[in-house]
């Protein structure tokens, strides 16, 4: 269970609200503290108004792949799950998540922005210069919001609303998750699904060291008909070989992503939002940490998966702990 993995985390590192007043002094604690405010009043008057006209305008979302998974995808769908029509702007990639568990779209809206990756990586929920077409539909997406006269949560021009309040607020008792297990798993295979994640330095304190995932995936082998390697292609780090057991199914499809991983027996990445597909799917996870502990970020991976009903996440972190692992569940 992921709860087990507490003693690899920072302690008192969690993204709350509070965290923000570190570093900063009298002034910018009283400037900080009236943000605050601010987005409590901002967030209190969207939940009553969205209530009360039953629809509502969120976005855009253009941030990364874990944010999406933990912060936004259950907000909107415990909207939804409320009889809230959304109307949503975000990325294409993700549209393959925004379904009920009868595979059904649920959005009221869905303003689509493409896939932009090439030209510029994702962080956070910001980014300072956008491509200028995609900069255009999110100027659309929210005039047309207002134009509408119903309740919008902006979370894209105002970033402190979303990083400092919106995140830890949508937390208690605001998200559901829908199981999209029965939706992309076709059948169950003896596979195992990595996501060779590309790294731009040789070590993070998030996500760990370097792996040779050639050279772990032919290790993996024995013990699973299929090993597959999945991701978007800009975040994947992965060279073809020859072997005919390995497959690559590296692309920018999350429908094809989630198809391979619904229906593996494991999933093996690092420390990213990869880690919870498996909580959509109800596929076992396995996070690879190579390094000093402890690991960044888990703090908030953890206590952001605390409304999934399904939790199961392991840790190894050598290589000779990874084929273990695998051998005791072949």
């Amino acid at each position: 269970m992921i709860e087990d993995l507490n003693k690899y985390k920072e302690r008192n590192q969690a993204t709350h609200a509070s965290k923000g007043y570190r570093g900063l002094n009298l002034l910018g604690k009283i400037k900080f503290f009236k943000i605050l405010q601010q987005n409590k009043k901002k967030l209190r008057i969207f939940e009553e108004e969205t209530f009360k006209y039953k629809e509502c305008y969120i976005g855009p979302f253009i941030g990364e792949f874990g944010n999406f998974l933990l912060h936004i995808l259950p907000f909107i769908s415990y909207l939804n799950n409320k009889g809230i029509k959304v109307n949503y702007c975000g990325l294409e990639l993700h549209r393959p998540f925004l379904k009920n568990e009868k595979g059904e779209d649920f959005l009221e809206s869905f303003i689509s922005l493409r896939d932009f990756f090439k030209e510029v990586k994702p962080s956070g929920n910001y980014i300072e210069k956008l491509p200028k077409d995609i900069q255009e539909e999110i100027s659309l997406f929210i005039n047309k919001a207002k134009n509408s006269k119903l309740p919008l949560l902006d979370i894209f021009n105002d970033k402190d609303l979303y990083w400092y309040s919106f995140r830890n607020w949508q937390l208690k008792n605001r998200q559901h998750i829908y199981d999209l297990s029965n939706v992309y798993k076709l059948k169950q295979e003896s596979k195992v699904v990595i996501f060779p994640r590309k790294m731009t330095k040789k070590f993070t304190q998030n996500n760990g060291g370097n792996w040779d995932y050639n050279e772990l995936g032919k290790k993996l082998t024995p013990y699973f008909k299929d090993v597959v390697f999945v991701g978007h292609p800009e975040l994947s780090d992965i060279k073809k070989n020859k072997n005919t057991k390995i497959r690559y199914a590296v692309t920018g499809d999350n429908k094809d992503v989630l198809l391979e991983c619904a229906s593996a027996k494991l999933i093996i990445t690092q420390h990213s939002g990869a880690m919870h597909v498996g909580g959509y799917i109800k596929t076992p996870v396995l996070l690879i940490f190579k390094g000093s502990l402890p690991i960044k970020g888990l703090d908030d991976s953890i206590r952001y998966r605390k409304n999934f009903a399904y939790k199961s996440v392991d840790i190894a972190f050598d290589e000779n702990s990874i084929i273990q692992y695998c051998s005791d569940r072949a």
